[in-house]
Parts: structure tokens; C-alpha cells; sequence
């Protein structure tokens, strides 16, 4: 687009002209020095290239800046210091999509999770405790303690909508006999 600007621009030089200069003399008839056809289609075509430059670069700012949004970390939910009392399992992740929010969250399976929010092993009831939590987190991080390689390691999920189902792309089972 600019190349052709710049071309269109030289039509203008070539004819010792300007956007606004005449293109007639003062009895109005068109000026013998210039090529008036080529100098008036390379002035509208300027106007219609600067036209969709700005357009264009308008886009893109508005990109940028919803990118940047995007990009934002997201605010961690508002939960109190949990002090469990073990470091015993309570659910096993089963599976984790790739992309998904668990994925980028750092969820791998076989992950035992011995803490999701405020949720431990001692408060624990039922998966449903599990799912409310992450409802009413989407968008804003929990904070998460698994098990891997018999170590306890920190991670930080945020639930969100993404491309598959639900808000975190995997599939968590409760610690039961059949489940360890």
C-alpha cells in the first residue's frame, strides 16, 4: 500500500504537481504541461489508498489494544489463606486436553490434587464443592497444590471459555479405591 502511494506520488512529481496545485489555467482550460488525466486519477486514487491506511491502521490498534486485554493476567480469586492440615489427595485429574485451560494452568495426568482454592482433603464433601469453585472463578485464578513425582507443586488455574467443553479441558475423578 505504501509502495503504491509512493508510486502515485512520483505521477504527481513527474508532472510538477500537488494534491491541491491547478490543473487549469485561468481561462480554465486544462494546463498543456501536465498530464491532467493521469495527475486527477493519481489524486483520487491518493485519497483512497490514505483513505484505507487509516482505516487499516485503525484496525489494527483496536486489535492491539483487545490483545493486550486478552493478554492481561487475571485477577486471583478472592480466597482466604487455606492451612490444610495433609497432604493427602482428594481427586486425581484423569485426563487434560491440550490447549485447554488446565493444560496452560500446568495440570498433567495423574496429578493428584490435594488442594483446589479453599477446597482440601479435610473440607472435602463431593465434586460438586469442585465445580462450584470453578464457576465461580472463570476468569480469575485459583490457586492449586497437586502431587507429581511424590512432590507437592503449586499451580495457578484460571477457569475460562475455550474452544472445548467446560472451563478447564479435563477430566477430574475422586480419590476412591478404583480411582487411585
Amino acid at each position: 500500500m505504501d509502495r503504491k502511494i509512493e508510486e502515485l506520488l512520483l505521477v504527481l512529481e513527474t508532472n510538477n504537481s500537488t494534491m491541491d496545485s491547478p490543473l487549469v489555467d485561468a481561462e480554465g482550460y486544462p494546463l498543456n504541461t501536465i498530464d491532467v488525466y493521469a495527475v486527477r486519477h493519481a489524486r483520487h486514487d491518493l485519497i483512497c489508498l490514505r483513505n484505507d491506511r487509516d482505516e487499516l491502521t485503525k484496525k489494527i490498534v483496536v486489535e492491539m489494544e483487545q490483545d493486550s486485554k486478552d493478554n492481561e493476567k487475571p485477577a486471583v480469586s478472592e480466597e482466604k489463606p487455606v492451612h490444610r492440615t495433609s497432604n493427602e489427595p482428594f481427586v486425581r485429574i484423569k485426563s487434560v486436553a491440550e490447549l485447554s485451560p488446565a493444560d496452560i494452568g500446568g495440570f498433567r495426568q495423574g496429578d493428584l490434587i490435594i488442594q483446589y482454592g479453599t477446597l482440601h482433603h479435610g473440607n472435602y464433601v463431593d465434586m460438586k464443592q469442585l465445580a462450584e469453585i470453578t464457576q465461580q472463578s472463570e476468569n480469575k485464578i485459583i490457586r492449586v497444590t497437586v502431587i507429581r513425582d511424590n512432590r507437592p507443586v503449586r499451580l495457578e488455574l484460571c477457569p475460562k471459555k475455550w474452544s472445548g467443553a467446560g472451563l478447564l479441558g479435563c477430566n477430574i475423578v475422586p480419590m476412591t479405591g478404583a480411582n487411585v
